[in-house]
């Protein structure tokens, strides 16, 4: 069979698969040939900015939201947004697709954006051949799998909704209907804000585990406080939280220790072994992402406004059973203080206990990679398994010298990788390794 060429084949259209294309047409100083699969037909969007509420908003200040790290305002210009403000994450996606526009007229050619899902890898000789839904087949010196984050589980019926990113999510929903959302953070703010812009009126129940709900960044962005965060990368994770509680404390605050802790959120993650890091996915992670992963102010306040007008309850416990029937389902949950179990009928619930980004045995591509130990998962289960260059490591932990992995799929070696700031980091490096490699090869072949 014959199969077309590229030079680097990215897999995966949203935001992390975006600004690796961007950065490699930014930077290339030789002609370089990069295909870019997005499965959805829209690029650059993803799950996070695919929304076409105006009321959802980046978690993130817009001053740091740029493409480029070396023009930190790039975005806040190109919006026409302050620094300090939190902005539509709709508007962020246009910006990414207005990059993407951008980088491909530069490249004349060069790069390729195709609507289309990969569903075969294999290695050939020197290159790694990419198998299409389509029927298209690709030969490609380097593959980058930037396939970002997908829905707890496909939907369960009318009632039961395990994407809670669908644009159908609420349809025929009655006004005064029951709504439980499983899960506390901040994608169940996201439809607690959809609701209300359904001028909903019906009761929003809130469960999990802990029942913690995402703090609120503040009004204005805060400088740190100059904390001796060294002090937090060494030591059992009971004496490094009460190091954290003694800086806050002597900060006046968690908010400024969290900001001076920002940019090592890294290579804290790589001061823990992996005993250390399974405590701290089993008794942490809760506190980590509601004091990490805050709401916008705003958002913050209206949240606060349900909560106080009595239309929104958050409970702490666990959902034991949940039977879908019809347009109902009948919800059984073990609540946390005292341990009773309730059980009631909801008109629509919806898994809000966050997007996932381990390896898929129903992702086509990814189960035949699994299959074929051409990848792993890694070892606390978050994602694929890279080293510390973003390689892909096989069945048998062997780094392959073409296939790479960028973006939430890489978690368990970054831990912190949702985030544009840790993203477009990571996608510098790895276009810089990229195009060294293409340079290398060249000069091998000549």
């Amino acid at each position: 069979m014959e199969h077309g060429t590229t030079d680097i084949a990215i897999v995966g259209g949203g935001a992390s698969g975006a600004l690796l294309a961007v950065r490699l047409m930014h930077r290339m100083t030789m002609p370089v040939r990069v295909t870019l699969f997005d499965r959805s037909a829209r690029p650059g969007l993803g799950i996070a900015y695919a929304t076409t509420s105006c009321a959802h908003l980046l978690n993130t200040r817009a001053g740091d939201m740029s493409a480029f790290a070396e023009d930190p305002d790039h975005f806040r210009r190109w919006a026409g947004v302050t620094a300090g403000g939190f902005v539509p994450r709709q508007l962020y996606g246009r910006y990414l697709q207005a990059m993407l526009a951008d980088a491909a007229a530069a490249g004349r050619g060069r790069l390729q954006i195709v609507a289309d899902d990969v569903v075969g890898l294999r290695p050939a000789a020197s290159d790694l051949i990419l198998t299409t839904a389509g029927g298209a087949s690709l030969a490609a010196r380097f593959v980058v799998l930037a396939t970002g984050y997908r829905p707890p589980a496909a939907d369960t019926g009318l009632a039961w909704r395990r994407d809670p990113w669908g644009s159908d999510i609420f349809d025929g929903l009655d006004p005064a209907g029951q709504v439980l959302l499983v899960g506390t953070g901040l994608t169940m703010i996201d439809m607690v804000i959809s609701l209300m812009e359904r001028d909903h009126l019906g009761q929003i129940v809130a469960l999990s585990r802990r029942g913690l709900l995402p703090r609120t960044h503040p009004p204005d962005a805060g400088a740190g406080a100059g904390a001796d965060t060294d002090l937090l990368f060494a030591g059992r994770l009971s004496r490094r939280l009460a190091r954290f509680r003694a800086l806050s404390e002597a900060a006046g605050g968690w908010e400024a220790v969290m900001q001076d802790l920002r940019p090592r959120n890294g290579a804290l993650w790589h001061s823990l072994d992996d005993r250390q890091r399974r405590r701290f996915l089993r008794h942490l992670r809760p506190w980590w992402e509601v004091h990490r992963h805050r709401a916008p102010p705003s958002v913050g306040v209206g949240l606060k406004a349900v909560i106080a007008a009595g239309q929104l309850t958050v409970l702490a416990g666990r959902l034991l059973a949940i039977e879908a029937t019809g347009e109902q389902a009948r919800v059984t949950v073990q609540l946390r203080e005292g341990g009773r179990h309730e059980t009631h009928v909801f008109d629509r619930v919806v898994d809000c206990s966050g997007a996932r980004c381990d390896p898929d045995d129903a992702d086509r591509l990814q189960a035949q990679m699994l299959r074929d130990g051409l990848m792993r998962a890694d070892r606390l289960g978050l994602g694929i398994d890279v080293d510390g260059r973003d390689r892909v490591l096989d069945r048998d932990g062997v780094a392959s010298q073409r296939l790479f992995a960028l973006g939430p799929p890489t978690r368990g070696r970054h831990w912190e990788i949702t985030a544009i700031p840790d993203i477009r980091r990571r996608a510098a490096e790895l276009a810089e390794a990229l195009l060294v490699g293409l340079a290398q090869g060249s000069a091998a072949a000549s």
